[in-house]
């Protein structure tokens, strides 16, 4: 294949390890090499609980994609979810010298967002530049670079986390023998998968429910305005089961996935079943109904959890479409009518992306078959979206405010009018 990229992804979650390597073709056209997947549950909640063995977990994932791909890793882009995620929407004005916009007024404008907006014990992580006004136009354009201007304002949506945090991750990565290009929160890449542009601009939800955490990012005219992440998620609805119906972590997982439901009102309160725990001789009388009662009760606080960050944010009345779901824990029966019984809005779950797809490069047809599994892994959709993100406009125009911009000099770029509407949302909530 001529002019592709390899890239290379590292998603922690709270259950496992996943690395994908990706030959970027084109925004539409990235073909998965190899992936890598080592059940972990050392990252949770945003938190390294057990370094060695996280990083042990890290150097087997990325070892087993090199070897499906036949390529060795140097640097990669890592996503991951943490509840000390700060978030906040922030502006950086620039008087602009010459009168035409060069990169380094873009670079200026992020810094003194940062300057008045990012605390000094916290990392920028992330930042989704929104748009730039230029002068006293009422309008804004995504791309101010070469623009005749006295001054710009750029709109930033800036991601936070602790220093001390991503200090720890630096090193954890750094004991892997691996750089990190780009840190990514988990919800923006799994919303590049996940949700059409027509959702993103009309205003919508996404929801990824993990096994610790539940992230969370709305859009709204094609920009992204509020990210949050929540320190609750499908593994205490596995610890609940556990605890009442008095069984194992592992036996009430495997409970979960294969008689729970979150729709209660599909359940016959009548109807009971016998479950035996492996390795135990007992027997275990288990009412359907009551699990199903056990898995509601703790969908519904995370759901109202969610609906509470977004009208204190005052953006419910901005997601004309709705929420759509990811992650693991959107993926019990019942989620689809629980949701949108509970929400009073429309509820999907993510659909797979067409521009993902596995590469074969093997010499043999087996090879490929695993490979092409893996591809329609759901688990894997928040990497994917990363490689994705990282062809987006939405990448491309945030760069030019990195100060590595400076270095490329000038990048070509389309602009568009996105319209006084969006520019109300932002008064709204800044």
């Amino acid at each position: 294949m001529k002019n592709t990229e390899n890239l290379v992804v590292v998603h922690l979650s709270a259950t496992a390890v996943y690395v994908v390597i990706g030959s970027v073709v084109s925004a539409k056209d990235i073909r998965i090499m190899g992936v890598g997947q080592v059940k972990n549950s050392d990252f949770y909640q945003g938190q390294i609980k057990h370094r060695e063995r996280l990083q042990g977990a890290i150097k087997q994932a990325i070892q087993d994609a090199e070897d499906m791909a036949n390529c060795r890793v140097h640097s990669v882009w890592l996503t991951l979810a943490t509840p000390e995620l700060s978030s906040k929407n922030s502006i950086g004005n620039v008087a602009v010298e010459e009168e035409v916009v060069r990169a380094r007024d873009m670079v200026q404008a992020l810094s003194n967002a940062k300057s008045q907006d990012l605390p000094s014990d916290y990392y920028l992580m992330h930042c989704c530049q929104q748009g730039i006004y230029i002068d006293e136009q009422d309008t804004m354009v995504d791309d101010a670079i070469e623009m005749i201007a006295k001054n710009i304002t750029v709109m930033y949506h800036m991601m936070m986390m602790p220093v001390s945090s991503r200090q720890n991750i630096q090193k954890l990565l750094q004991g892997c023998d691996v750089g990190i290009d780009h840190i990514v929160f988990d919800a923006v890449t799994s919303a590049e998968y996940s949700l059409m542009s027509e959702e993103r601009q009309q205003g919508v939800c996404l929801v990824d429910i993990g096994a610790s955490t539940t992230s969370i990012c709305v859009y709204k005219e094609n920009k992204l305005i509020f990210t949050h992440c929540i320190a609750s998620g499908s593994h205490e609805v596995t610890m609940d089961i556990s605890a009442d119906i008095g069984i194992s972590m592992i036996e009430a997982e495997k409970l979960k996935k294969s008689h729970g439901t979150v729709d209660i009102n599909s359940m016959d309160p009548s109807s009971f079943f016998i479950f035996k725990p492996q390795g135990s001789g007992d027997e275990v009388n288990v009412s359907l109904y009551n699990l199903a009662r056990i898995i509601e009760a703790r969908y519904v606080q995370i759901f109202t959890e969610v609906v509470r960050q977004l009208h204190e944010a005052e953006l419910l009345g901005y997601i004309d479409r709705g929420i759509v779901l990811n992650g693991g824990g959107s993926t019990i029966k019942g989620m689809i009518p629980f949701a949108k019984r509970l929400l009073k809005m429309p509820v999907v779950l993510s659909n797979t992306h067409p521009a993902i797809s596995a590469y074969n490069h093997f010499d043999n047809e087996e090879s490929f078959k695993q490979l092409s599994m893996q591809v329609n892994n759901r688990a894997y959709q928040t990497a994917f979206g990363t490689l994705l993100y990282s062809q987006s406009e939405q990448f491309r125009h945030s760069e030019q405010s990195e100060p590595d911009a400076i270095k490329r000099g000038r990048i070509k770029g389309t602009f568009q009018n996105v319209g006084q509407r969006f520019t109300s949302v932002l008064k709204k909530i800044l």
